[in-house]
Parts: C-alpha cells; structure tokens; sequence
C-alpha cells in the first residue's frame, strides 16, 4: 500500500512551549505558503496563573509566508489544542482541502492535522519527508508513530478538524 503520511502522539511530558516549531523546522521548505484553519491554537505570554493567551494566527492571517509561519512558530511561545495547517508551493495555487482526494488533486504539499493537543497526523506527497518526520518524531520522543498508508477499502481521510 502507498505510504501517504505520518501519525503519532506528542506525550504531555515533552510537549513544549513550540511545538510547531519542534515537528516542523528543518524539515519543511521556506518558500511555501500556508494556510490554518480557525482551530484552537494560541500565542502565550507569562507564566503560571498569570498566563495570557491570545490567538497564535488571527482570523485576518489567511495566507502566511513561508517566512513569515516559520518566525511565528519559532519566535512565539504557542499552545496548540487543535488545528489543521496546510502547505502549498505557490500563493496562487492556494485551494480549500477538505479530504484527502482533495490534498491529493491540489499543489498543497503537506496537511498537519493536531487534534486534542497531542494526536498528529500529517499527509504528505515526498516519501523522503515523510521518513524525515519520523526520525524527528522518534527525536522527539513521540509514541505510536506510524505511516498512514492509502487503503481502498477505508474512505479518505478527513483534513479539517
């Protein structure tokens, strides 16, 4: 069967404050652009009981430069309890991925589904990065990590939360 993702869990006693960041830096590519849905995920500032937590991407932020997603994870302390983000090669080619018929008819390159704070699951097209998602994974100390692979006799993954 034709290996299309990667799923695993994020234990809470790993989970950090950037955990976009820690799945996806030095793995994805630069140049592309991407698109979150209106999931759970938020910007955190302060510590303990004097935490604040405000939107990590705003309603506005439909379209991000690869540039510009990748400073957001890294230089901005997030919490994520659930969220789908998907990447496309070019702004133009930009369109709503529902289903995985839909990622696979698309230029998008790469849905990461979290679901729940630590339940990830991550379609791809490059089995090459699929493979390097799971050594990061196991880096990581993820647990249950697996290939999602293609089945006929199962309908085609959802890609929203």
């Amino acid at each position: 069967m034709k290996k299309i993702g990667v799923s695993f869990f994020v234990n809470d006693a790993i989970h950090s404050d950037y955990l976009l960041s820690d799945l996806l830096l030095h793995v994805i590519n630069p140049s592309w652009y991407w698109t979150c849905d209106d999931g759970e995920n938020y910007q955190v500032e302060g510590e303990g009981y004097n935490r604040i937590l405000t939107p990590l991407f705003h309603v506005d932020e439909n379209i991000l430069t690869g540039e510009d997603f990748i400073e957001r994870i890294t230089m901005t302390r997030h919490y994520v309890i659930r969220a789908a983000f998907k990447a496309f090669l070019a702004k133009e080619d930009i369109v709503g991925i529902l289903d995985y018929q839909d990622f696979e008819n698309s230029s998008c390159q790469l849905a990461l589904i979290i679901m729940d704070t630590g339940f990830v699951s991550m379609y791809l097209k490059d089995e090459l990065m699929m493979q390097q998602f799971v050594e990061k994974a196991y880096y990581n100390g993820c647990s249950t990590i697996k290939f999602i692979v293609e089945d006929t006799k199962i309908p085609p993954p959802q890609l929203k939360t």
